[in-house]
């Protein structure tokens, strides 16, 4: 349509549609050299994936409490996305021949690594786990983007550097102001005996990467500029791609105030896109007669049942990780992971993971050929001589320092120094670890109310009344921290207090009973009786064997002169202990005699 606009103001409109009869079918190929499979499907799959699954989830969220649910569902699909490139991997011949040391020696070289660690009860391998995430999220949407520049003929090195580079800092950027992920890591990095990280020092580190962000995506800016005016210009669907990657990336770990429903929401989206490029990839390789072997054409070749086995296999492998106690090291609890408690099918299912950023890596690289072909890329740019990228240079953006081997230090040599200080015993008490990370990021109100708990616990009151308070003031809508506010307010005398957040967490989450029911008793202390009953009364109901709120029911209900409701409770008070003066007398009161 666009074209179309331009030729009409300079054509008399016969000879635009005599155009458009005769190069139809040139604009079309022309217009879907921009996409991996169409418009609709690419938009819905690979680039505006936010735009559905966002508003499904919202829905979700209402019906399913993901505070307790979430993590089940984070390992289900977080595992289950794992299958499909070790389906490439291992079914793949020629990929397989290439490929065989890595492929035999890495799951065997991992599994000892976390038997060992589990066997020690170390606690160093979550750190590796948030940061490699993270980094394997980054290149995914690194991939795509140059696949969509590779679509259009965009080859320019330094184009791939500065794509490479966006990825990079966008998403530190997204982990660095993620209060959620910032805890998350310090605390597994805390628990295998890491020192403290001084506040002065990472509120610096992040400014710094706050302006490298900055000029790093001046220069992609300023280079994309400079590539048009050549002639070469991004595709526009890399920028869109972009956009909606890096935005989204930092709605889920920035925006949501719920982590795992911010983890669980992201993850949906990353494997979307991968689960659905590896089909169109597998299913290129079949239909162009591209060396897929037996089980490749079997599970990739036409018809629509094999795409509805393909995801019936990636949702059981998903099963899998999610009961075999996977949620465990997806989401740690409060003080972290400890892997020491993970038997043996969490860690095989950890040794997934791991195999699954090690083998993305290398198995997916644009710049192989094999890659290109199984993708429908040629290589060439429409009006432009054929361009062919050497297989054999390096995929990302620098050359390769070393060889691979040896980049698994990375991996092994800050695991064996954390495992050094934790064998040292240099873990510091948990208390410290959350005052720490308050102090590194005082925007969280949930670490404030963690740290709340560990005060309460020690009976520290007014600190944690101080906690439960700053964790109110900075997310005012999260029930638990007026519960426990409340709580200790009660505790230590301060009713008026109590009974503020009772009613503010009965009102955010109505299915709280037992606030309900510490609201009716605060009430009925500060002698509010009127106002204790519509919450006391649903109290006795849902504990018609306790005698003592029995008889509070029926004690308030006398003091409203509502004595012909007050006399089941009172006689079920009695019944369930009869020892009670007080409720006899009441009795006797209500039924019309004296005792």
């Amino acid at each position: 349509s666009g074209g179309l606009f331009v030729w009409g103001a300079n054509y008399p409109v016969e000879l635009v549609l005599r155009r458009a009869n005769e190069e139809g079918p040139m604009l079309a190929l022309k217009s879907n050299r921009l996409w991996i499979l169409d418009p609709w499907r690419d938009l819905a799959l690979f680039v505006l994936v936010p735009l559905w699954i966002v508003p499904i989830m919202l829905l979700a969220k209402t019906r399913i409490d993901f505070n307790i649910y979430g993590a089940i569902a984070l390992a289900f699909v977080g595992v289950g996305h794992h299958l499909p490139g070790f389906i490439r991997a291992y079914t793949d011949r020629a990929l397989f021949r290439r490929f065989r040391v890595r492929f035999v020696a890495a799951p065997l070289f991992l599994l000892g690594i976390f038997i060992t660690l589990s066997s020690l009860r170390l606690h160093g391998l979550p750190v590796i786990v948030v940061l490699w995430g993270a980094w394997h999220g980054a290149m995914q949407v690194n991939g795509f983007l140059r696949i969509y520049d590779t679509k259009v003929g965009s080859f320019s090195p330094l184009t791939a550097r500065l794509d490479w580079a966006m990825c990079v800092v966008w998403f530190g950027m997204g982990l660095l102001h993620s209060s959620s992920r910032v805890a998350t890591i310090l605390l597994n990095f805390y628990n295998a005996g890491a020192p403290a990280v001084n506040p002065g020092v990472f509120a610096a580190f992040r400014l710094g990467w706050e302006i490298l962000t900055v000029c790093i995506t001046l220069a992609f800016l300023v280079n994309a500029w400079r590539e048009t005016r050549a002639g070469r210009a991004p595709s526009p669907v890399k920028i869109l791609l972009m956009a909606s990657s890096f935005g989204f990336f930092w709605f889920a770990m920035v925006m949501v105030n719920e982590p795992v429903f911010g983890l669980l929401i992201f993850e949906i989206f990353h494997d979307i896109q991968y689960n659905a490029l590896v089909w169109t990839f597998n299913r290129g390789r079949v239909d162009r007669g591209l060396g897929a072997g037996r089980i490749e054409t079997f599970l990739f070749g036409p018809g629509v049942w094999r795409i509805f086995l393909y995801t019936l296999l990636v949702l059981a492998y998903g099963t899998l990780g999610a009961v075999t106690g996977y949620s465990n090291v997806m989401v740690p609890d409060h003080a972290g992971t400890v892997l020491g408690s993970a038997g043996f099918w969490t860690n095989l299912f950890t040794v997934s993971s791991f195999l699954h950023f090690y083998f993305d890596g290398f198995i997916w690289r644009v710049r192989e050929k094999e890659i290109r072909q199984g993708l429908g890329i040629d290589g060439t740019r429409e009006g432009k001589e054929k361009i062919a990228p050497q297989a054999s240079r390096p995929s990302g953006p620098f050359p390769r320092l070393l060889p691979a081997g040896w980049q698994w230090a990375f991996f092994v040599v800050p695991l064996a120094w954390l495992g050094v200080l934790e064998l040292h015993g240099n873990v510091a008490p948990e208390v410290d670890q959350y005052r720490n990370i308050v102090s590194i990021v005082p925007e969280s109100g949930r670490l404030h109310y963690l740290l709340a708990n560990f005060e309460k616990f020690r009976m520290h009151f007014p600190e944690a009344i101080e906690e439960y308070s700053r964790s109110i003031d900075l997310d005012p809508d999260f029930e638990p921290a007026h519960v426990e506010l409340a709580d200790v307010a009660a505790y230590t005398g301060l009713h008026e207090i109590a009974i503020t957040h009772y009613l503010r967490a009965v009102e955010l989450d109505p299915s709280d009973t037992l606030a309900e029911d510490h609201l009716a008793t605060t009430l009925l202390r500060v002698n509010r009786v009127s106002e204790a009953l519509p919450y006391l009364l649903p109290t006795a109901r849902r504990a018609p064997n306790d005698a003592n709120i029995n008889y509070l029911a029926g004690a308030a209900l006398m003091h409203e002169n509502r004595l012909a409701e007050a006399v089941p409770y009172l006689r079920r008070s009695l019944e369930l202990d009869s020892a009670q003066p007080r409720a006899r007398a009441f009795l006797a009161q209500a039924e019309g005699y004296q005792p």
